[in-house]
């Protein structure tokens, strides 16, 4: 009776985890065109703008296929819906002599047409290996859905080991859309 009770709680917490890590799962909440959605609809704030190219300027149909080809550079590691909120979590490529990721995690909602209406960015990355970006970020990106603070994360608390911004100087501006700072 011990052995059977035993073995009833590993595959309770077993069975208990496993859901947890599905809970974010881009693929079990959306379909391959509704990711691909989403990511068109978030690339233009959280990839780097080409070249000469201002803020303003990003949005033209012109720079399409940057976009397109970026996207395809980035990665929907998490989604979850809440009411009206989706909340994602996007890696991408960093500049590195080494692979290294970076990731953003933010908040966004949509009209009933499909139009994006609020979008914020709540943490970026740091850049990381990605099997160690993986962890942090998910970890991060639970937090946030939860509405736990982040600010434990920040690098004046953690060094570069999570969150790179916001920080002390960086702020993330949701009326433009973008990281600013505040000198």
């Amino acid at each position: 009776m011990i052995k059977k009770l035993f073995l009833f709680s590993i595959l309770t917490v077993v069975l208990a985890q496993c859901s947890t890590e599905n809970k974010y799962d881009p693929g079990a909440a959306l379909t391959a065109q509704e990711k691909d959605k989403v990511m068109m609809t978030i690339i233009r704030y959280v990839a780097k703008a080409p070249e000469n190219v201002s803020r303003d300027e990003i949005f033209t149909s012109e720079h399409d296929a940057y976009y397109q080809e970026r996207a395809k550079q980035c990665f929907l590691e998490q989604f979850y819906i809440a009411g009206d909120d989706r909340f994602f979590l996007v890696s991408q490529t960093a500049p590195s002599l080494t692979e290294k990721r970076h990731a953003t995690g933010g908040r966004m909602k949509l009209d009933g047409d499909g139009t994006l209406v609020e979008y914020e960015e709540i943490f970026r990355t740091w850049k990381m290996v990605p099997d160690t970006l993986r962890k942090r970020s998910t970890f991060l990106f639970d937090k946030m859905v939860k509405g736990e603070p982040l600010e434990p994360y920040y690098t004046k608390h953690t060094g570069d080991q999570y969150i790179e911004f916001p920080d002390d100087v960086t702020y993330y501006d949701k009326a433009s859309r973008s990281w600013k700072t505040k000198y």
